[in-house]
């Protein structure tokens, strides 16, 4: 059976990221099936850290994964193409791209020495691709050919209609998706046949049991308590969170505060340091006592391919209000009941005044998200469902019988 070969810009221990997270935790979970499956990726650390050499470049070991890191190639200003793919007189297998396009993949972070690997040991791997925007996907896709898939994280978000990004996902074997709406997002922009996109899903890890009332002790916090934790930046909506907060505030006059969580700078006025609580990054315990001590879990993006807070969130039995420009989180509410969505302020507002004055229906929304977290995000079915789609939906008879036997029980 070819060895799984999962491609991630960063990988690490305290890599942080949704897509990082996923890959990392997917990578175990396809391990403790014991199908063979290794990480590669640069020596950098992740989005929040400048593109420079963070780990040791070379062999690793991180849950049982054998990983390798290549040394870094940081962005460029000017379109560049790989070593790799120039030596093998590949381009003249991709059509002519836009210069703006190609610029924006040049200015991302990549590892040509990753590359050059892809391309020389590629008759004995397949590889899964994380995160399209990437040179490391959109090159690897090229070099890979018939054994590249592609784990895109896809946004609804302009450069996801570039042609790009068309020609990869239309290159690539399978496009596997975390969400029903990823999924048909993946089919309207690129025109894919149906059957070349599945839902594989993702998992969160779901033993994690959050105390709210000791976290609510532990800060001296009292009354109702909004939360959200990501990014806390324009790509996340989290200006639009912060005036809509403000705005519920002084109209209502409560009492309230916003916890927020998350490891980029929080650049507020000292004004709102009465409402909103910057919690930094926090670990993974003083998270889940957070998101049981909140009233109420409040997800403003709309760039999202599944959303491991709000899993969390709801794991903890928090409700959640989502924004309903998301088709993820705005299904993901619908199909679990778990919460509520706004389009508009007038919306946030009637929604955090029902739900702030209804204990009971807080309880019964967060009950019901959990138990949809409990259904649907185990790492054991992604894995199974993540290698069926590879090595047995798209053709790919592995040698090894027991290996066969584990790709099959996610048919």
């Amino acid at each position: 059976m070819d060895t799984l070969t999962i491609v991630v810009p960063w990988f690490g221990a305290d890599t942080a990221g949704g897509a990082e997270t996923q890959a990392r935790q997917l990578a175990a979970a396809i391990h403790a099936l014991g199908v063979p499956v290794e990480v590669w990726a640069s020596d950098g650390r992740d989005s929040f850290a400048p593109p420079l050499p963070h780990y040791p470049e070379g062999l690793d070991t991180l849950d049982g994964v054998a990983v390798r890191r290549f040394a870094i190639t940081p962005p460029a200003s000017e379109p560049r193409v790989p070593p790799a793919v120039l030596r093998r007189g590949l381009l003249r297998e991709l059509p002519v791209f836009p210069d703006h396009e190609l610029r924006l993949l040049a200015s991302l972070v990549s590892s040509d020495a990753l590359l050059e690997a892809v391309a020389t040991e590629c008759p004995n791997r397949q590889f899964l691709f994380v995160l399209y925007p990437f040179p490391t996907s959109f090159w690897g896709t090229l070099l890979a050919g018939e054994r590249a898939h592609l784990l895109p994280c896809l946004h609804d978000e302009p450069y996801a209609r570039y042609s790009t990004y068309r020609w990869m996902f239309g290159r690539a074997r399978r496009i596997l998706s975390n969400s029903p709406a990823e999924r048909r997002l993946a089919l309207q922009l690129y025109g894919l046949p149906e059957q070349q996109a599945v839902v594989a899903g993702e998992g969160i890890k779901l033993d994690s049991r959050g105390d709210g009332a000791a976290f609510r002790a532990r800060r001296g916090l009292a009354g109702p308590l909004l939360m959200w934790a990501g990014r806390r930046d324009a790509s996340k909506n989290f200006p639009l969170l912060v005036a809509y907060v403000r705005e519920y505030w002084a109209r209502r006059g409560r009492s309230l505060r916003l916890l927020v969580g998350g490891r980029d700078p929080l650049d507020l006025p000292p004004a709102l340091d009465q409402l909103v609580l910057d919690l930094g990054y926090i670990g993974d315990q003083e998270k889940a006592d957070a998101y049981a001590a909140a009233d109420v879990f409040v997800h403003p993006s709309t760039y999202e391919s599944f959303s491991i807070v709000l899993m969390e969130a709801w794991l903890q039995g928090t409700p959640a209000l989502v924004n309903a420009n998301c088709a993820v989180t705005r299904e993901a509410v619908h199909a679990s009941g778990g919460g509520l969505s706004f389009g508009s302020f007038a919306e946030f507002a009637a929604a955090l005044d029902l739900l702030l004055a209804d204990q009971a229906l807080r309880q019964q929304l967060g009950a019901q998200g959990r138990d949809f977290v409990l259904r649907t995000c185990r790492w054991d079915e992604v894995a199974r469902a993540t290698v069926t789609a590879i090595y047995v939906d798209a053709g790919l008879a592995p040698a090894n019988p027991d290996a066969e036997t584990i790709a099959r029980r996610g048919a």
